[in-house]
């Protein structure tokens, strides 16, 4: 009986392969129809949107310099930073206590151009005019900048693991000296202290050619370098010091953009699309992005009902030739908009695009271009997006091209017209 098994099933496999040896396509029967595997590329229309609420605030890193030249234009940087008093670790000052002199201590965690030159640094630290509190503050925020110049160096930038310093004001420092050793109410306390001292606007003076990212928190601090006569008689002293810092303090930094000598210089209101263009910008920190308009995917729906999305693909680039030393957005996002051009915010969080096997109305999860160096574009793929939307599950039309360091980085690139693609490759019956 085995036998007889095993002679029918070895039969069966003899016919199965004559009948595809002669018949050539494959067919689950002669009244079903083969499937046709085609690909198809997504119109994309665009244009340019200045989006006007970059936030800036409180990023541990505030930018600082200027850079010219650039493809989008000239940069100028300056920030905010206020100071702990660290009134709690204030020691009991004498009349015989001198203070000797004061460093600000800063490290730098961002070059925009990270090659061996134009890493010169020539800091200036003022007073902040008016009170600075912990607040929402974006690209375009400024508070008023008094004449009083607290502290200034010049430095050369070599490595993001060292410590820089720049000499502060003696007349300054004395009297927070003073104070703290008069045990002045000015000085007992953050509220009064922020109000006789709300914080520092970081400048750079001359052109640096480069934008230099400034850490914020426990990353900058103040301190005080002073003389104590010891208590022996012996007439020595000892070196002490006195440490205020950022922690806990406000920051942010401001950010302009002349766009006046570049293709660019018509962008001048924000959140409106300028879409008669020969190029387009990606740009983070001042807020240029290229717009998506979608739309496109509605005709292919209608075109092709039925149709089998097997891989949605999207390639921005290649991108613009840039200079040596200066790099793109690793990773660039597609966050929804709509025609106020704005960035819709829900709980928390910008709507974008969600990666592929995530819910499309979820919001965790964004899609990431991300960055190849050898062809120099980005590619990711969006077959869970087409999916829903040949289904009528998620249709939005328009997005941006948005860098996923918008707030941390002021790095970009520019585009072709011609340089987007979405392409489907969906497979039907015949």
């Amino acid at each position: 009986m085995a036998k007889i098994r095993i002679y029918g099933a070895l039969l069966m496999g003899l016919i199965i392969f004559n009948s595809c040896e002669e018949k050539g396509d494959f067919e689950l029967g002669s009244d079903v129809a083969p499937i046709e595997f085609e690909a198809e590329n997504i119109s994309l229309s665009t244009g340019i949107v200045w989006l006007d609420s970059i936030n800036s605030a409180n990023l541990a890193r505030i930018f600082v310099g200027e850079h010219s030249g650039s493809d989008f234009g000239d940069m100028t940087a300056k920030g905010y930073l206020g100071l702990d008093l660290n009134e709690n670790s204030h020691p009991v000052l004498t009349a015989d206590d001198v203070l000797d002199s004061v460093k600000l201590n800063f490290s730098i965690n961002f070059l925009y151009d990270t090659s061996a030159t134009n890493r010169a640094l020539n800091l200036r630290a003022y007073k902040i005019g008016e009170s600075f509190p912990a607040d929402r503050y974006i690209t375009t925020s400024e508070l008023i900048q008094t004449n009083e110049l607290i502290a200034s160096g010049d430095v050369q930038i070599d490595t993001f693991d060292s410590v820089y310093s720049i000499d502060a004001d003696l007349n300054w420092a004395q009297e927070i000296f003073d104070g703290i050793r008069d045990e002045n109410a000015t000085f007992d306390a953050q509220p009064a202290f922020s109000q006789f001292f709300p914080g520092f606007v970081f400048r750079h003076e001359g052109s640096s050619q480069n934008i230099f990212g400034l850490g914020t928190g426990s990353n900058f601090e103040v301190i005080f370098y002073y003389s104590a006569p010891l208590s022996d008689g012996s007439g020595n002293v000892a070196n002490r010091t006195i440490t205020m810092s950022g922690v806990g303090q406000p920051s942010f930094h401001h950010f302009t953009s002349d766009r006046s000598a570049t293709n660019f210089a018509f962008v001048q209101e924000t959140s409106v699309e300028y879409n008669q263009i020969s190029e387009l910008v990606v740009q983070s920190g001042i807020g240029l992005v290229t717009k998506l308009d979608l739309s496109d995917l509605e005709r292919f729906a209608n075109v092709n009902d039925g149709a089998i999305v097997n891989l949605a693909e999207m390639t921005v680039g290649p991108i613009g030739e840039l200079p040596p030393g200066i790099s793109p957005p690793s990773i660039l996002l597609l966050l929804i908009t709509d025609e106020r051009n704005t960035l819709i915010s829900d709980g928390g969080a910008l709507r974008a695009i969600q990666e592929d096997g995530v819910s499309v109305i979820s919001q965790a999860f964004p899609l990431q271009l991300r960055y190849n160096e050898n062809d120099r574009t980005y590619t990711a793929s969006v077959t869970s997006y087409v999916r829903g939307y040949l289904n009528d599950v998620f249709r939005r039309n328009e997005v941006f091209i948005y860098p996923a360091n918008m707030n941390l980085s002021t790095n970009g690139f520019t585009l072709g017209l011609g340089d987007l693609e979405i392409k489907i490759f969906f497979s039907q019956l015949r």
